[in-house]
């Protein structure tokens, strides 16, 4: 084959793959899920948070992760009993805290994890009356069992003008995925002993809750190349035939 097509090719290729990578590399949002009986106890949880008292209506904060003693299934304390601890927990600039203490059912939790493109969390958010919420700062992470992080991803942040098609603890929530190219680190992180999903995340204008972030198993990453990706991809294709049919043909 001509040498000088086979270059062309290699050339395209990395210039395609180069410049079309993912626009956003970081936790997408995929959009509503109407799932039932998503209540506590009856998925896996990983973090719920609810302010009280005087921080009702202001902004809820948390983080679930692996301590630095290598203790799972640890989170932030308090903020309002001023015991802040583990706060290697916290990625994506959350200062950790308000999360709804445990009872007869894990609340806070890491989970173990072996795809990084099965990883779908739903955000559950309990408001009164549909009001709207704003999700930021949501990042996911994963640790080893020393409590060491060898992934994080982009934060994420979305705002919710109403919470009526997806309302409250127990019903629908809202789906996220890591990216494609997020989807590649998170899994060289599994494959080398990361493999407890944490997370890290705020959220503003609750006047409910708690509000909460459950795992769920996606049938399939649906995170799809955008148009202007696949446009120039089409394109680069297209030129790399035409200056094919004339080098073989020289």
């Amino acid at each position: 084959m001509n040498q000088r097509f086979i270059q062309t090719v290699l050339l395209t290729a990395l210039l395609v793959f180069g410049a079309a990578g993912p626009a956003r590399a970081d936790v997408v949002f995929v959009g509503g899920v109407d799932i039932g009986g998503t209540g506590f106890g009856a998925v896996n949880t990983i973090m719920t948070m609810q302010a009280l008292g005087n921080q009702m209506g202001s902004i809820e904060t948390g983080c679930v992760g692996v301590s630095d003693q290598g203790r799972l299934n640890t989170t932030m304390q308090w903020l309002n009993k001023n015991k802040q601890t583990d706060s290697d927990l916290c990625q994506g600039g959350n200062t950790g805290g308000f999360e709804k203490p445990p009872s007869n059912f894990p609340h806070n939790q890491t989970l173990p994890v072996s795809d990084a493109s099965k990883i779908a969390v739903v955000f559950n958010s309990d408001q009164p009356a549909g009001g709207s919420v704003n999700l930021t700062k949501f990042v996911l992470v994963l640790f080893n069992a020393n409590g060491q992080v060898g992934f994080t991803s982009n934060s994420a942040s979305q705002s919710f003008s109403s919470t009526e098609s997806e309302p409250g603890i127990g019903n629908s929530g809202w789906e996220f995925m890591l990216d494609a190219s997020q989807q590649v680190l998170a899994q060289n992180a599994i494959a080398r002993g990361y493999s407890r999903l944490g997370l890290s995340a705020t959220v503003t204008d609750s006047f409910g809750g708690p509000e909460t972030f459950f795992l769920i198993n996606a049938p399939g990453s649906n995170v799809v190349p955008e148009p202007a990706t696949l446009f120039l991809l089409g394109t680069a294709i297209l030129i790399t035939g035409r200056v094919g049919r004339r080098l073989l043909a020289a």
